[in-house]
């Protein structure tokens, strides 16, 4: 089957946002942690939507946290505003409006604390992990 013709940017980037959303919600949490951990590609930001649909806090959370964790560096922003938005989601936060300590997780802007700041954020959420049964990030 060959490649539909696009006619602008935007009808291009929702039919594959589509389709790789559509591929991730088809895994189960299994494939989704090890593909993380893989570092397996992700270019529409998919992959989160399917650990907030297949995902569990028991399992899922601690890998987010890891992944927030290691995540550093401005180039890594969307991808840790995803990621936040699936463990917040696991947890029972909305996602509108934002929570306070989701935005100090996600930002490593200055007015947090900077990446320091955002660590400790993360230090919030991985006792909230704790206090909910979450263990360790599997290996």
């Amino acid at each position: 089957m060959s490649e539909p013709e696009y006619t602008n940017w935007k009808d291009a980037w929702e039919a594959h946002a589509s389709a790789e959303t559509a591929h991730y919600v088809a895994q189960s949490e299994d494939e989704l942690i090890a593909g993380l951990q893989a570092g397996a590609p992700d270019a529409y930001y998919a992959r989160w939507t399917g650990f907030r649909r297949n995902g569990t806090l028991a399992r899922s959370g601690p890998v987010l946290l890891a992944f927030l964790r290691g995540a550093t560096g401005p180039d890594l922003d969307l991808e840790r505003y995803h990621a936040a938005g699936a463990l917040f989601d696991l947890l029972g936060f909305p996602d509108d409006p934002l929570p306070e300590l989701r935005k100090r997780a996600q930002w490593a802007l200055d007015l947090f604390g900077g990446e320091a700041g955002r660590q400790r954020a993360l230090d919030e959420v991985e006792a909230l992990l704790a206090a909910r049964g979450a263990g360790p990030a599997p290996s």
